[in-house]
């Protein structure tokens, strides 16, 4: 009887070694359990990254087991774990290449009252030999929850503060460094108007244009010197034609060149206060004409005269600088008749 009685005292003992193994040193290192004659248990450990937080930090719960590879270890969907509160979860596995797994839980909590926590254990579900569900679940741990006020049981005002000293604000240094600026950018300014002034392009103002006679005289000498004897005339007719029109076009301020020989004589008309002979311009241009045209064939003595007649108009009518050096008609303002 004595020895029977022994032996309970033993175990019952051991029994509270055991738990007490397994409720210690939950925020120092891992707890593991095993769920006994059963040799697919799994080994599960637990332990959190922070054993001491203020009020609403996130801790994370990491639950560790190792079993052979072929069980299924399952984390309950719901879980209670008062006073805290479940925010996110996840999990990984790890292949330990001898016919094991490792798996890892982690469940980020939080609590929102102050004080000294407890952690409640968390179980986990396998398979166990004959296809059994089975429940084994980790150690609690504990975790310190600090509140935010400082003396939370016992709440006062803190003591005043000691007096400060107020700077002042200095703004002269703000007022150089502003006067500074400017003055840089006011040369600046400057160097860039100077460059601008000295790179400007200067407009010089074109030279006068050539009287409309000493072009007139430079085309006719050059038709004179290309007069040869039995040449063909007509091109020669053309190209005298063409010099004095642009020449009384020129001198007397219109287009001329694409005007027939009588809208020409009607300009000239409208424009008084010339000296012309119109009949001989008029009689001139219409020989020109028979020639272009008509194709009547001039001697090499018609064509010089023709040359020499255009050359008298030009002079006749060319304009004449006065004493101050500004072209001027000739004294004769009138336009003759012949």
């Amino acid at each position: 009887m004595r020895r029977y009685a022994f032996t309970l005292f033993a175990m019952g003992m051991a029994s509270t070694a055991t738990n007490a193994r397994a409720n210690d040193g939950g925020m120092a290192a891992p707890d593991s359990v095993r769920t006994p004659n059963s040799p697919d248990a799994p080994t599960v450990s637990v332990r959190v990254d922070l054993d001491e937080v203020a009020v609403g930090d996130v801790i994370s719960l990491v639950i560790t087991s190792i079993a052979p590879s072929k069980v299924a270890i399952n984390l309950p969907t719901q879980l209670s774990l008062q006073p805290f509160e479940l925010l996110n979860r996840s999990q990984s596995e790890t292949d330990l290449g001898d016919g094991r797994m490792r798996r890892e839980f982690v469940l980020q909590i939080a609590a929102f009252q102050p004080g000294n926590h407890v952690v409640p254990p968390v179980p986990l579900t396998y398979l166990g030999g004959g296809g059994a569900v089975r429940t084994v679940s980790s150690s609690e741990v504990k975790v310190r929850i600090k509140s935010l006020i400082v003396n939370e049981p016992e709440p006062t005002l803190k003591p005043d503060s000691p007096p400060v000293r107020v700077y002042e604000d200095r703004l002269w240094p703000a007022y150089l460094l502003g006067g500074l600026m400017a003055a840089g950018a006011g040369l600046l300014l400057g160097f860039w108007l100077r460059r601008r002034w000295r790179d400007r392009k200067v407009v010089r103002p074109l030279p006068p244009p050539r009287p409309a006679h000493e072009i007139a005289f430079e085309k006719l000498d050059r038709l004179g010197a290309e007069l040869q004897p039995d040449m063909d005339l007509r091109p020669f007719y053309f190209q005298l034609s063409e010099t004095l029109r642009e020449y009384l076009g020129n001198r007397f301020g219109f287009d001329s060149l694409e005007l027939t020989t009588d809208e020409l004589m009607a300009e000239l008309e409208r424009r008084p206060h010339r000296q012309l002979v119109m009949g001989q311009v008029q009689g001139w241009l219409s020989a020109c004409d028979l020639v272009k045209f008509a194709k009547i064939a001039p001697t090499d003595i018609e064509a010089r005269g023709a040359l020499e007649t255009a050359i008298q108009i030009v002079t006749a009518t060319r304009a004449r600088p006065d004493s101050a050096g500004t072209a001027m008609s000739t004294p004769a303002e009138d336009i003759r008749h012949a």
